[in-house]
């Protein structure tokens, strides 16, 4: 049985010191404090976390976000040291994000191949982060693996106010989700004459994982109901939502919801638990849970259960080593004037198993 080690994280503003650009808006100058000396103990922090993740293993596929570019994290798997094997996929499209910030992924060409990658934009009244869709074929084995990382729009204005911008966004998730998940019209017509059940019934299978800051907890709407991510094992794997046969007709198969596994139900319930923290914001509002999950992994049927490629749900963990969260489970956000700390979102662990 082979393996892929997972980390999804949030990096937290990491900008390079380079003047000039869009960070200068946002006062990341040396003017301000981000000298060069603060941007490398930054990038040291955040390299000595992510090597540290699965027990000291570090990651084989690492997506991030509020990054403001590749190169960076580039020089991050340089200061690991896992450069050699460690491959950015670089995104030549960049941001187009109001604060200059981006979606980045690296894998290790070891354990997978990449074989495709596409920036999608959501247009609301501006245009969001960007939905990183990466395909990459598990070298082992041959299986595909879809790769949709985000950074949903901020909850900064209100929850319920900005709850409308993060739906648009689980929508658009979710409809790259089922393109990779059922297939055409064309294609279901030709294959239902030739009696192929067995290809429809693969892409149903298909291996996709979906993973981001969300900036929205698992029972928000934005994740329920528009993202269709459940907690119910049985509902996304069972009978009731498998492809026994075809259908009488196309649009039936094309109107059959597609559902998604959300392990990060589990971290609801334990007090002082959740990847970030936050007790109010600028506009007021205050939280009653001030430990929030608002970084998730999800996944498909097929990477639920099944043979070949899957999740195991028991590996998936908010990981807490003391450079990134205080004793109290907190994140530690990382201090210009100390050089202590990492982010204000804590990493995640997974473990692809095949």
């Amino acid at each position: 049985m082979g393996e892929i080690r997972f980390v999804w994280w949030n990096l937290e503003n990491f900008f390079d010191v380079t003047e000039g650009d869009i960070a200068t808006e946002f006062e990341f100058t040396a003017a301000n404090g981000w000298t060069p000396e603060v941007f490398e103990a930054k990038k040291t922090n955040l390299a000595a976390a992510l090597a540290a993740t699965h027990a000291g293993m570090g990651p084989e596929l690492l997506a991030v976000c509020e990054i403001e570019k590749d190169e960076l994290l580039q020089q991050i798997l340089v200061e690991m040291g896992v450069d050699s094997h460690m491959k950015v996929v670089f995104d030549p499209t960049g941001t187009s994000d109001l604060r200059g910030i981006d979606v980045a992924m690296a894998y290790d060409d070891r354990k997978l191949e990449l074989e495709d990658q596409e920036s999608h934009l959501v247009h609301l009244r501006y245009r969001t982060r960007d939905i990183f869709e990466v395909r990459f074929s598990v070298k082992e084995t041959g299986e595909q693996l879809e790769v949709l990382a985000g950074h949903w729009p901020s909850r900064r204005l209100g929850k319920y106010r900005s709850d409308p911008l993060r739906a648009a966004v689980a929508e658009h998730v979710a409809y790259l989700a089922e393109g990779y998940l059922k297939v055409s019209t064309s294609s279901w017509e030709d294959l239902k004459t030739a009696n192929d059940l067995q290809a429809l019934q693969g892409a149903w299978e298909g291996k996709v994982l979906v993973c981001g800051d969300l900036n929205d907890e698992p029972f928000d709407r934005s994740v329920c109901e528009h993202l269709r991510a459940s907690p119910d094992f049985d509902l996304v794997t069972g009978t009731s939502n498998d492809m026994p046969a075809f259908h009488a007709r196309v649009q039936d198969y094309q109107a059959q919801e597609i559902f998604l596994f959300n392990p990060m139900w589990r971290f609801l319930h334990p007090e002082q638990t959740g990847s970030f923290y936050m007790a109010s914001l600028p506009t007021g509002e205050r939280f009653v849970h001030r430990y929030q999950t608002l970084d998730q992994i999800v996944v498909s049927r097929g990477m639920a259960t099944g043979p070949g490629l899957k999740l195991d749900p028991d590996s998936v963990a908010i990981f807490h080593e003391a450079n990134v969260a205080t004793p109290s489970g907190r994140p530690r956000p990382f201090s210009w004037t100390t050089k202590k700390g990492t982010s204000d979102h804590l990493p995640l662990e997974a473990t692809l198993v095949y």
